[in-house]
């Protein structure tokens, strides 16, 4: 990534492939491979065995979702989301799918895999690791995100733009105007989440970049502009950094229950991400807190409404309730006045 500073040109996006459909876009981008140190320690043989196990157990595809290491830490502590549990990240910590990871201003994290992909996270970053997929997807609700795929393809998806990748590298920046992907290395998949797959029509060199802003078409160039080079985190210039000896991995350091503001940016992701977010907050409803926040923002996340105000019983459970409340205060009352009259 260090080139990228002599290979930029204008900072103005000029296309040379316009997608103008809604339908989902796919653009097959080739590139040389570069020589990258990948080692599987062996540890990682059993988490990858749990792994495949639970995949049967829960009914899931292998490998449908990414799981690793935090073999890298620098700046602040990071902050995981694991069910409804806030803990504090560092290095050595496991992250698992479904965690939502938020980083600092001044942070940069990598996180390995067993089979040697890395995940390099930005600063002031905010991704979710997906539960399930067709392939392991990495979700960037904001900030920087960059992946060296070893073995099986990954997904990088914002809200207006994603990329895919097997044995490559590849990143992706959103933020609240727009979202960037640009292929380093390896054959990459442009893709524009949640519509079905269209071929774009063209096959770019190396080093392409794209953009999508708002409601607009994705536009694409030879090379990444001045800005998004300007704007990069310096540690993404580099190849991320792998490592023979991983440190053993640990649990987060568990803070508290989630409040609302942990994770009200999250509950409104779009809705194919957020499926499973019912279930896992459910439980906070009952904190009087939790419960009257949800309900004052119910406009942003509709399907909780039957959730925070079931609807009323039919009438005819109501009337089946009744009849058993009578029949069983009937005994009673008349043990009552058998009492009064042996007086």
């Amino acid at each position: 990534m260090r080139r990228l500073s002599r290979r930029t040109g204008s900072s103005a996006i000029k296309p040379d492939v316009c997608v103008t459909s809604e339908q989902q876009a796919t653009t097959t981008l080739s590139a040389r491979r570069g020589s990258h140190h990948c080692v599987t320690p062996a540890r990682w043989l059993a988490l990858v065995a749990m792994m495949l196990w639970v995949s049967v157990i829960d009914g899931k595809p292998a490998h449908s979702a990414f799981d690793g290491v935090v073999s890298f830490a620098d700046g602040e502590p990071f902050t995981i989301v694991r069910h409804d549990t806030l803990m504090s990240g560092s290095e050595g910590v496991a992250l698992v799918a479904g965690d939502l990871v938020e980083t600092g201003p001044r942070a940069f994290v990598v996180v390995q895999g067993p089979e040697g992909t890395l995940i390099g996270v930005g600063p002031s970053t905010a991704i979710y690791f997906l539960e399930r997929g067709e392939a392991a997807t990495l979700f960037v609700r904001k900030g920087w995100a960059k992946a060296d795929v070893k073995a099986a393809p990954m997904r990088i998806l914002g809200t207006r733009l994603g990329i895919q990748g097997r044995q490559a590298v590849m990143l992706l920046y959103a933020d609240e105007r727009s979202d960037a992907a640009f292929s380093e290395q390896g054959s990459t998949t442009i893709l524009l989440p949640g519509a079905a797959s269209t071929p774009a029509g063209k096959e770019p060199g190396p080093n392409h970049f794209f953009l999508r802003e708002d409601r607009l078409d994705v536009v694409s160039q030879l090379s990444p502009s001045l800005e998004f080079v300007a704007r990069m985190p310096v540690a993404f210039r580099d190849p991320l950094p792998a490592f023979a000896k991983l440190p053993e991995p640990v649990p987060p350091r568990e803070l508290r229950a989630v409040t609302y503001s942990d994770v009200q940016t999250w509950l409104i992701i779009p809705r194919e991400w957020r499926s499973g977010f019912i279930g896992r907050f459910r439980g906070r409803l009952k904190d009087p807190a939790f419960f009257a926040a949800m309900d004052a923002h119910l406009s942003l996340f509709p399907e909780w409404t039957s959730i925070l105000h079931p609807p009323p019983a039919p009438e005819s459970d109501r009337s089946a309730d009744e009849s058993r409340t009578e029949g069983e205060s009937t005994p009673h009352n008349s043990e009552s006045r058998k009492g009064d009259e042996s007086r």
